[in-house]
């Protein structure tokens, strides 16, 4: 969206015309308010112009937005219940804990919107297009989005028991810890032959099936070259009743699948003692994810240096790769090292997509580690 139709509101005309739109409660005639509005003759006189404005906690309860243009608009924490928005265009918009609840949306436009948090029970959102829109902890309970277009929508961790979901299109939309009436099946188990009921009801990590057993699974987790993977965890972690006690239950499984799941669930959800110690014992005990243990360590333990350097001080007591991972991670020459060095590769490269993937606001929380392999 244009800057200019954001700035436009913040001039004195703009502010007037904006205390007076509000007065209104958008009822009534006022599309009148906006005549002369710098942008708004050019949509014609029954296109109500709000693009760009920002009515963040507002309350306008029965707003009649029916046709309105409110592309890039912020509507956060803004009291709508029972607004009409039909065919109204909202693409860029924010509606973060936005309330609107028995609100008809039918046929808006709302691509790339946002609307985290926001309760939208009983909506109506019939053949709307909400493609790549945000809906992460959204309360959808009862609302018709009967034939709606959610390709590429995040849904993770929203609430959907009592929706009207039939044709709707929700072609790659990322629906991790969604919860819904119905019990979530799986194309595929992800797991080889393993036993998806026993992973669910006794392995001990329930919430974090969905990152098990939904496209792109644990082989992603090889190089964690898949964003897709990341975005699942992170929906486990905020689900979890228990994030680290889910931790250490996927630390005692003996497959090096279980040990990588639960080094990104520690990367995004911090470390407490108790499963970094759990870590450790892993390193030292020859798991197959050395290389993703070290790099746990390394950005989340500030003792790390001192734990790295004294179990480097009886190599012959490490796998090859956990030894070669912690040299990686301390910045030492491996060039004359009597070990392979299969766990600096997978370490660089792990690391690589670790930044590529994981969101900006979680790497801030890691320890900056002054090595030299940190910005590697």
């Amino acid at each position: 969206m244009r800057l200019e139709l954001t700035e436009r509101w913040l001039t004195p005309d703009g502010l007037h015309r904006r205390e007076r739109l509000i007065a209104s409660g958008f009822q009534g005639a006022w599309r009148e308010i906006l005549k002369g509005f710098p942008g708004a003759d050019a949509l014609g006189p029954q296109v109500g112009d709000l693009r760009g404005i920002d009515l963040t906690q507002v309350e306008l309860p029965g707003a009649e937005w029916v046709h309105v243009r409110l592309d890039g608009a912020r509507l956060d924490d803004c009291g709508l219940y029972e607004a009409r928005l039909d065919f109204a265009t909202l693409s860029g918009a924010s509606l973060s804990w936005a309330r609107l609840d028995r609100a008809s949306l039918m046929a808006c436009v709302a691509m790339d919107t946002c609307w985290d948090d926001a309760s939208l029970e009983g909506a109506v959102l019939t053949a709307s297009n909400l493609v790549r829109g945000s809906f992460r902890r959204a309360r959808l309970q009862g609302a018709r989005l009967t034939a709606a277009t959610l390709m590429k929508a995040d849904l993770r961790c929203a609430n959907l028991r009592g929706a009207e979901l039939s044709c709707c299109d929700m072609e790659e939309a990322c629906v991790a810890g969604v919860l819904s009436d119905r019990p979530r099946t799986y194309a595929q188990a992800g797991l080889g032959n393993a036993d998806v009921r026993y992973y669910q009801e006794y392995g001990g990590y329930p919430s974090f099936m969905d990152a098990l057993l939904l496209d792109p699974g644990p082989r992603a987790l090889r190089w964690l070259d898949r964003r897709e993977l990341v975005l699942h965890v992170e929906a486990a972690v905020e689900m979890s009743p228990g994030v680290d006690a889910e931790i250490l239950a996927l630390f005692r499984e003996t497959h090096p699948i279980f040990h990588k799941l639960a080094v990104v669930a520690m990367l995004i959800g911090g470390a407490r003692p108790e499963p970094l110690a759990a870590l450790w014992d892993l390193i030292d005990r020859g798991s197959g994810a050395c290389p993703q243990l070290t790099i746990a360590a390394l950005l989340l333990d500030p003792g790390f240096e001192a734990a790295a350097r004294s179990r480097l001080k009886a190599p012959d007591e490490l796998r090859h790769d956990a030894a070669s991972s912690l040299m990686w991670a301390l910045g030492l020459d491996q060039s004359n090292n009597v070990w392979e060095r299969p766990g600096e590769s997978t370490c660089r490269r792990w690391m690589a997509n670790l930044r590529k993937h994981m969101a900006a606001s979680i790497q801030k929380r890691w320890r900056r580690a002054e090595v030299s392999v940190y910005s590697a």
